[in-house]
């Protein structure tokens, strides 16, 4: 579960994304007027002026991503073994209707309403199956939005003593294919918002 949680934490976070400190540039749905426009800036852009950050790197690393996966694991556990007791629960009656009936221990009549009985309590299991994994996917999304906005905020505030104009994600499969390792702050950021995240839990 953890590992399924961090990938599509790192899916979520891998997708590029800009922070600018004037403007975000527009996006446009035809690829050749992406590169184009992309092409654009980059010329514009002085040395300096730009720099990544490793986004699988930081997201394996940052503290606040280690414990809410760890939180929410629990939380998986604790749900998947009440749905398990729930189950056994379910076949114990379920193999129990089964002897009675071969046995002839009970009337039709009483075996119909067991049998009814029965398909209440399955139906009623599957409903609390299907509510238990929205509201795990739903921990997963708010979780990810969390560590979304930790990182942005805390990008916006090294930035105002850096002064890029931007700060671009990189990660496995993203669009950046290469970026010179001297223009990789990933370290820095990394140590600073792991220190805000300890400081923030204090």
């Amino acid at each position: 579960m953890k590992k399924q949680i961090l990938f599509l934490i790192s899916c979520a976070v891998g997708v590029s994304f800009f922070i600018s400190c004037n403007r975000q540039a527009q996006h446009d749905s035809s690829d050749a007027v992406v590169v184009t426009q992309t092409a654009a800036i980059l010329s514009s852009i002085a040395a300096g002026d730009i720099v990544f950050v490793d986004v699988d790197s930081l997201m394996q690393n940052y503290q606040m991503t280690i414990d809410l996966s760890a939180e929410l694991e629990e939380k998986a556990q604790k749900l998947d073994a009440e749905l398990t007791n729930r189950q056994r629960r379910f076949q114990t009656n379920v193999n129990d209707f089964q002897n009675k009936m071969q046995r002839g221990l009970e009337t039709r009549a009483r075996l119909a309403e067991i049998e009814q009985q029965l398909t209440v309590e399955q139906e009623n299991l599957l409903r609390l199956s299907e509510q238990y994994r929205m509201e795990m996917a739903e921990e997963q999304m708010v979780m990810q939005r969390k560590i979304l906005q930790a990182i942005m905020d805390y990008l916006k505030e090294y930035n105002k003593e850096k002064g890029y104009k931007y700060i671009l994600a990189n990660s496995f499969g993203s669009n950046i294919l290469f970026a010179d390792p001297s223009l990789d702050i990933t370290a820095p950021v990394l140590d600073g918002i792991n220190a805000k995240y300890r400081a923030e839990k204090k």
